[in-house]
Parts: structure tokens; sequence; C-alpha cells
């Protein structure tokens, strides 16, 4: 009986057909492919406990902070990013097999897997990109405008924006189902039903395919990845200066007290506080988006550089690697609030305080 989590170990190398290619490139692939695996299993269970304690904890400090808003709103769709990914592990295991031959039943899983799983997959992981951008652009305006930006971003604001990230995240997943059909087989010989999922015209992508491939293959990528890059660079010179403005100020005014100083200061610590939380989290998400941003750009500049071109192995390592950064993105934040956050930290060790006493 093959082990269920051999199979798990396989599933990135079951997301194409292996046909002629190199032979070394194929393993090399395969090798890849396993490594990556097993630890997507692991940081996908890793993350999404991570994302629901931060749910639970944002819920405890409350929303009077429309950064906590955003916080919420990124950990939902990393929730999501990590529980498709893990979908699509399942696809590949036995699990599924085991499944489907209970009821007596065969489809093409890699199609299977892509329809209901890596789809999905595009538009939660898109998503969190935008609302990293987003975060980081709110940071920008705080620094830009100290004393008018909550007249100008509200918490009914932070919603709206919050709400039409999400819309124009996810809803375009739809486009990619647009024309797909389905249809049942049945062989009385082998007494099995044949699943076959497919599009309408096989031979080319219809105009909504199409849109959903640019939105989620080159748009929301590499716009993200811009947006959030020129924001983090922003923030990074304004830390610094305020480092150094502090560093004077304090020397200027030594020996001086006062309760409006003290006041001020406070507010200034806490505002630098928030700034580098999300200074960290835009450089996590530079570093381990930057995979499919490249991705992205090479596939535009170079068209072997595709499923169906010479340079089919080299693509399929690079996405498999896109996939663990992915899971890694998705997973990180929670140990960024714990750093960085002293609330944070002090109410994450609160709810497992009564458990250790008990223990």
């Amino acid at each position: 009986m093959v082990n269920a989590s051999h199979d798990i170990n396989d599933s990135l190398s079951d997301l194409i057909s292996l046909d002629a290619s190199p032979k070394f490139m194929e393993e090399a692939f395969q090798e890849v492919a396993n490594i990556i695996s097993k630890a997507l299993v692991v940081i996908g269970i890793f993350g999404i406990l991570g994302n629901i304690l931060t749910l639970v904890v944002y819920a405890k400090l409350g929303f009077s902070e429309t950064i906590h808003m955003s916080y919420v709103a990124l950990a939902v769709s990393d929730f999501g990013c990590l529980l498709t990914l893990l979908y699509m592990c399942f696809c590949f295991s036995y699990l599924l097999e085991a499944i489907l031959l209970r009821y007596r039943m065969r489809t093409d899983i890699t199609l299977f897997a892509n329809f209901t799983g890596a789809w999905p997959h595009h538009g939660f992981t898109r998503t969190p990109a935008m609302l990293t951008a987003w975060v980081s652009f709110e940071r920008c305006l705080c620094v830009i405008f100290p004393t008018r930006v909550k007249l100008m971003i509200t918490r009914k604001v932070t919603k709206v924006v919050l709400a039409f990230i999400y819309v124009i995240g996810c809803c375009p997943v739809v486009l990619a189902f647009v024309g797909m059909q389905t249809e049942k087989v049945f062989d009385p010989e082998t007494n099995f039903t044949t699943l076959i999922l497919k599009y309408a015209d096989q031979t080319q992508l219809n105009r909504a395919n199409q849109i959903a491939f640019i939105l989620y293959g080159a748009a929301y990528p590499l716009l993200s990845w811009v947006m959030v890059v020129v924001c983090a660079t922003f923030l990074i010179t304004a830390l610094k200066r305020s480092v150094r403005w502090r560093s004077i100020n304090s020397r200027a005014s030594a020996g001086a007290t006062g309760s409006g100083d003290a006041g001020s200061t406070k507010i200034s610590l806490k505002e630098t506080r928030v700034t580098r939380t999300v200074v960290i989290i835009a450089c996590a998400f530079i570093f381990f988006s930057f995979p499919i941003a490249a991705i992205v750009v090479f596939a535009l500049i170079n068209r072997e550089f595709s499923v169906n071109g010479e340079l089919h192995f080299p693509l399929m390592i690079s996405v498999a690697i896109s996939f663990l950064f992915s899971g890694l993105n998705s997973s990180v934040n929670i140990v960024v609030y714990t750093i960085t956050g002293s609330r944070f930290r002090s109410t994450l060790v609160h709810l497992f305080q009564p458990k250790l006493r008990k223990t």
C-alpha cells in the first residue's frame, strides 16, 4: 500500500506531464518537488494556526486603530492562501485517489487540482500582495501627513478599501471558469465513471480566460511588488531620519523636562513601532514574492520559458520554489507581530496563560 505522505510529497511533480525533456532536468524537478512538498505541509499547518491566532489576538485588541483592520484582512487572505496550498497537496495524495476509487470515478487530477485549487490559490495569493501594498501606502501617508492622516484614513475608508481589494483580488478568479465544461462518461465494462473537465474551445482561451491570466499572471504580482518596493524604500528612509532627529533632539534638550514633550515622544515612538512593523512585513513580501515576479518578467522576455517551451522544466522548478516562498510569506506575519508589537505579544501570551497554569 502506498503511503499517503509519499503521495503528498509527489504533489508538485504531478502538476504537469513529464514528456520529452532532458533526463537530468526531470530528475532535478522531481527532487526539488519532493523536498518542497514536504516543506509545504509543515509550513501550511504552522501558517494556518498562526493566522488563526492573529485573528483572535486582534479581535481582543479591537479595531480602534485602522492598521489592525488591515492586519486582520491580511491574515484572512493568508489563511486562504495556505489552505489552498494544502488542498493542492491533498489533490495529488493517496487520500483523493482512495476517495475516487471508492466512488469508482476517474479524472485528470492535474486539471481537477488546477480548477478547484490552483485558481482559488491565485486569488488568495494576489490579494495579500495588494493588501501589503495598501498597508505600506497607508503608513507612507502617516509619515507625509502625520496630523491629517486620521481624517483621511478613517475606519469607514479602511473598510471600503479593504473590501475593494478583496473584490478585485478574488472575483476575477471567476473569469478563469468561463467556458469550462464538465462531462461524465460511464464505462459499463469497468464500472467506472470518468469526470472530464475542459474548456469549450481547447485550441485557444476566450477573452475572459485571457483577462484572468493577465491579471493573476502579470499585472497583480508586478504592480504590487513595485508599489511595495517604492513604499518600503520611502519608509526605511523615513525611519532613519526619525532616528537621527530623535538623537539630535534628545541631546539638545538634555536635562529639560515637560509633560508635553513626554507625550509627544510617546506618540512618536508608538508610530515608529508601527512603521517598523510595516517595513518588516513589506521587506518580507519583497523577498518572498521576488521569485514569482522574476518568473513573470523572464517569461515575458523569453517565450521558451513556458509549459510548452524548451525551458519547460526550469519553469516548473521555478514555480515550485515560488510556491514555497508563497507559503512562507503567508506564515511569517505572526512572528513579525510577536517580535515588534508589545501589546500583540502580551495578548498572545495571555491566551495560553490559563493552560500553562493548569499544567
